[in-house]
């Protein structure tokens, strides 16, 4: 973790700064923060930018050891992977607080995370499928018929044998 690096970036940069600002305005931790969604954020924020700024300032985030930028590819979307805890980001930034990374992150998966921002609620299910086993599993609150229907196929089609 450079956090002397990061401060210099918060200092120098105006999209790292606003990167930061909005993360200290969140309540919860992200593990990834998609680029087009954060842009989204900076504009409503009254900050207009370019992609390749946004982008730049992931790559200044990167330089201080808070995370990694993705480029999107194969249907997965651009996105930065968070290190650190995002929540604490604009802290360090700002020299109120030391980073460090969290412990199991080491930044070398090649997998996206579980995306964590909030406009996904998810909601929490339990099925009794026997009496001897209960199963549990999250599905967002606004799940459509389309995506309940491709759960359904998947779930039909996990069974090895015939049904009787």
């Amino acid at each position: 973790m450079e956090n002397e690096k990061l401060k210099s970036s918060y200092e120098q940069n105006r999209v790292v700064q606003a990167i930061c600002d909005h993360l200290a305005a969140r309540t919860r931790n992200q593990n990834e923060t998609k680029l087009q969604r954060m842009m989204e954020h900076l504009a409503r924020g009254g900050l207009a930018v370019k992609k390749s700024e946004v982008i730049a300032a992931f790559r200044l985030l990167e330089g201080a050891g808070c995370g990694r930028y993705v480029e999107g590819r194969h249907g997965w979307r651009s996105r930065f992977v968070w290190e650190v805890k995002s929540l604490h980001v604009s802290a360090a930034a700002r020299g109120d607080r030391v980073l460090e990374r969290e412990a199991g992150s080491s930044g070398s998966s090649s997998e996206p995370a579980v995306e964590s921002e909030p406009a996904v609620e998810l909601v929490e299910h339990t099925l009794v499928l026997r009496s001897d086993v209960v199963t549990k599993f999250k599905l967002p609150t606004d799940l459509t018929m389309a995506e309940a229907s491709r759960l359904a196929a998947f779930v039909q089609a996990l069974p090895f044998e015939p049904a009787p």
